[in-house]
């Protein structure tokens, strides 16, 4: 019984994990001189996000409030479906994140993951980002 027990829980918490390793496994990590995007990669492009940040960096480091005004007044300059795009999360530059991070999302239960993601050193595939 004892046996069934466990074997039960190891494999909810397998279900678990997998499940959100799914529900997550579109989201990217880009980054710039200034500033990291965290996207899913349905709604931005990674090579829609290095325009946008290419273009971020020309601007140079700036506050939220212009932050979330910039960003939807220009993803359709670079081919982004703004409908998309649910909430737009600016989290600023600090001691432990050395740039400014934005958060695209989608799907407003991603937000957890999604800052999981721009606080590691690797993406959500593991590949490591620089």
């Amino acid at each position: 019984m004892k046996r069934l027990l466990a074997l039960s829980a190891v494999t909810s918490l397998l279900v678990a994990v997998g499940l959100m390793a799914w529900a997550g496994s579109n989201l990217n990590s880009s980054r710039s001189n200034v500033y990291r995007m965290v996207h899913d990669t349905t709604a931005v492009t990674p090579a829609q996000a290095t325009a946008i940040l290419a273009e971020l960096d020309k601007i140079g480091p700036t506050d939220e409030a212009t932050l979330k005004r910039w960003l939807p007044a220009n993803f359709k300059k670079h081919g982004v479906q703004a409908d998309r795009i649910k909430k737009i999360v600016i989290r600023p530059a600090d001691k432990m994140r050395k740039q400014t991070t934005i958060l695209l999302l989608t799907n407003l239960a991603d937000e957890p993951q999604a800052i999981a993601v721009s606080d590691s050193a690797t993406d959500e595939r593991g590949k490591e980002l620089k």
